[in-house]
């Protein structure tokens, strides 16, 4: 961008506003404020770069909202002209060029949304927005060649076309998607009224392309809550370590990969790489290793074995197993019901092969699904149903389970089952809160089911006292968890905040916990997370070894192992990986893990940001490429409010701890 349109948009900005001496306060004059706007609209949709534009406001600003809105207009109504006449309009070319080229790179499918900078947030609403408008307003048109029998391949033109146009992805990558994807979301698209700006607000929520309202979209479940004591302090009953502690493994996110070949190309334009393209890669710095990469990048067969098979011979007292998701690999352009059933088929009897008298409870990630993260409710039609997942889960996982778990697997793929007097575990599959599984769209008020479900189990288990672990593969404060689940989950582990001894995750492929908070700000659970196996991406392969007090069930300590993936590859097929104990947390940060004692650790943390430094080492599990990186005042700012938030619009203890840490941050500068 010029720097005399920068300087002219500062200044007209800048004019809309006047500091009042007598009041100390500054005025907004919001005539000129919204001139001001508007030009910045116009000129960051007609004129100039969109990465120039961008630089100057944050993902969250009505501005580029509103910029969002006007080109998706605009580039709507000109797509459709397109189809209309097969003419590219200067303005469609103008458009589809900017946008384009606005962005960093093709792989958008390789980070989450949440994760991506201010030009490729606006990038994706955008394209979101249009083409998904595009396909509707033409599918919906009684009069429109896709509602006759071309409309499966019309659909595909206009998908493959804006693939390669505004250069997503590779064509074999979004052909794959389409023809994955595609008859779900035809069905959804003819059987609701869900509008482009509704569905792209939930894919992408919590950025400024997140201003739809969804009244269809919310619910609230009825608890017996009304009449509970109100909660006047964090939980701070404390478990202490016992000769008797139990052991739990927690194993997640292997995303074993079947076409893993090393020497093959690790740095590809597809979401995974080291799979082909060997004689390109050979001798160079872009060739895969042995052991795994850390680029994006699964684990070969022979890491996933060696990894189960060192934990079995290092820990001979595991009593329990955890599997919290994700066996399949990301290649999510090329999945199939027969791929996925023998990746994880591999996986999962492997585990039970080494670990034939430990009880195994698995939950399922959204990597098993086929199509990709696509869970559909359970009177959706054969033809686009979950249901042959759910079966196939069964059949495996009832090696495990009692036989009257058979029922809820069968209808959505979650279970409860008593692991011993007085312990019950309750594992859910809470894809029903991911903003990828586009079922939601449909009718969100069905993912009231499942936790409708989870406070009836959880009701009869107080009724019991018993004491609840619960296992889900999403952390329900991630911003690809959707709001309202993640709101009425809170509501439940607050309900039942004496029942619920510890929750488990993955999903996050990061060494990490959540603190669950009231909204009076006491804290009242903790979600501990396993990390990954998987090496994707930037990470060393981890599991965690959790001790847990017999009586209360209580977390009391836990232990990650990792292995330096850099030193594995370069002593190659020779030697096995040399597995360590990367740290205790006991050792490293406190002994009392109850919500109480880890609320106090977080404001150690925002006192000390030298300690929350070395949590962050250990959350990204002393990966050599991330700690030569460091972590600077963005990256502490975001690790410390993750720390404590459980959902994601409600975020009083983040912005506590965010001021306290900057406060310090800055002191430590002067």
């Amino acid at each position: 961008m010029s720097t005399q349109l920068n300087v002219a948009i500062k200044i007209s900005i800048l004019s809309a506003l006047h500091f009042d001496k007598r009041s100390k306060r500054l005025n907004v004059n919001k005539k000129m404020l919204w001139v001001s706007i508007i030009f910045l609209i116009f000129t960051a949709t007609n004129a100039v770069e969109l990465s120039g534009i961008l630089k100057l406001f944050t993902p969250n600003d009505v501005i580029l909202s509103a910029a969002a809105d006007n080109m998706v207009s605009k580039l709507e109504k000109e797509y459709m002209k397109y189809l209309e006449t097969g003419v590219e309009t200067p303005t469609f070319n103008y458009l589809t060029m900017q946008l384009g080229s606005s962005r960093n790179g093709m792989n958008k499918y390789v980070r989450n949304i949440h994760k991506l900078k201010p030009v490729d947030e606006f990038f994706v609403c955008v394209v979101c927005r249009a083409m998904v408008g595009v396909i509707d307003r033409t599918f919906r048109d009684e009069q429109n060649d896709l509602n006759g029998p071309k409309g499966d391949a019309m659909a595909k033109k206009i998908a493959m076309d804006a693939c390669q146009r505004l250069k997503i992805q590779t064509k074999e990558v979004c052909e794959g998607l389409f023809d994955g994807h595609w008859p779900i979301l035809r069905y959804i698209i003819e059987n609701t009224s869900v509008d482009a700006k509704t569905i792209c607000s939930f894919y992408i929520q919590f950025t400024f392309c997140n201003v739809a309202d969804h009244p269809k979209f919310n619910f609230n479940l009825e608890l017996d809550d009304a009449d509970q004591p109100s909660i006047i302090a964090s939980k701070s009953n404390r478990g202490r370590k016992t000769s008797k502690d139990l052991n739990i493994l927690h194993l997640t996110d292997i995303h074993h990969d079947p076409l893993y070949e090393p020497g093959s190309l690790a740095e590809c334009d597809e979401p995974l790489c080291c799979q082909r393209h060997k004689s390109l890669a050979i001798g160079t710095s872009k060739a895969a290793g042995y052991w795994g990469d850390y680029r994006e990048c699964d684990l070969p067969w022979h890491t996933v074995n060696q990894a189960f098979t060192h934990i079995r011979q290092a820990h001979a007292d595991i009593d329990y197993i955890f599997q919290t998701g994700d066996v399949i690999d990301h290649m999510i352009w090329s999945t199939s019901m027969a791929k996925n059933k023998v990746v994880y088929e591999r996986v999962v009897k492997r585990i039970y092969e080494l670990f034939p008298e430990v009880p195994v409870y698995p939950c399922i990630g959204n990597h098993e699904a086929h199509p990709l993260n696509l869970f559909s409710p359970t009177y959706a039609p054969d033809s686009v149903n979950s249901h042959w997942l759910y079966e196939f889960l069964y059949d495996i996982w009832s090696k495990w389970l009692p036989a009257d778990t058979k029922e809820t697997i069968l209808r959505g793929g979650y279970y409860t089952a008593l692991a011993r007097p007085g312990y019950r575990i309750i594992s859910l599959n809470n894809n029903d809160c991911y903003t990828d599984n586009w079922w939601l769209f449909y009718n969100g008020t069905d993912m009231k089911t499942q936790l409708m479900w989870l406070y009836e189990t959880l009701l009869a288990a107080e009724g019991a006292n018993e004491h609840v672990h619960i296992l889900a593969h999403l952390p329900s404060g991630d911003d690809t968890c959707w709001n309202v689940w993640s709101r009425e989950f809170n509501r439940l582990v607050r309900r039942f905040r004496e029942t619920i001894s510890g929750i488990f995750n993955g999903h996050s492929h990061a060494d990490e916990m959540h603190v669950h908070y009231t909204s009076g700000g006491y804290a009242v659970a903790v979600t501990f997370n396993g990390g990954a196996l998987t090496t994707w991406t930037y990470k060393n392969p981890n599991y965690r070894i959790y001790r847990v007090e017999p009586k209360t069930l209580q977390v009391v300590d836990h232990e990650t192992w990792i292995f330096n993936l850099t030193a594995a590859n370069i002593a190659g097929a020779a030697e096995s990986p040399r597995w360590f104990k990367e740290y205790i947390f006991s050792e490293e940060f406190t002994d009392d893990l109850s919500p109480a004692g880890l609320d106090n650790l977080l404001e150690q943390m925002a006192d000390n940001p030298r300690l929350l430094e070395k949590f962050w080492r250990f959350k990204m599990l002393s990966t050599d490429q991330r700690l030569r990186k460091g972590c600077n005042r963005s990256c502490m700012l975001k690790t410390i409010c993750r720390l404590a938030v459980t959902v994601n619009d409600q975020r009083r203890r983040c912005e506590e701890l965010t001021a306290k840490l900057t406060k310090a941050m800055d002191s430590s500068y002067e």
